[in-house]
């Protein structure tokens, strides 16, 4: 899939530079696997074939529905928004 759209700076940095300034050093490579994935994956269906249990890959309820969530650690998630095969408004964040 493409991503479109990063919200999180920590996360635009890692994409565009390959920069970990911005992000918990604890997360770095659990967020990487998770960005490679999604760019591998064609769409949805496929990057939740191939995501690990761990990821608990799902979808927000409530004032935030069709948001997709993938927890990095702990209370740290990746969330965004795919409409067609693209990525919008990628962001990390503690959900608690």
């Amino acid at each position: 899939m493409i991503i479109r759209s990063v919200r999180h700076q920590g996360l635009k940095r890692l994409i565009e530079a390959n920069q970990t300034r911005g992000l918990r050093p604890d997360l770095v490579n659990r967020v990487r696997n998770i960005l490679t994935a999604l760019a591998v994956a064609e769409d949805m269906k496929m990057f939740r074939a191939s995501a690990p249990p761990g990821w608990r890959v799902h979808r927000l309820s409530g004032d935030r529905k069709g948001i997709w969530s993938i927890s990095t650690s702990g209370n740290w998630r990746i969330t965004f928004e795919e409409e067609d095969g693209y990525v919008g408004d990628l962001n990390l964040e503690d959900y608690h």
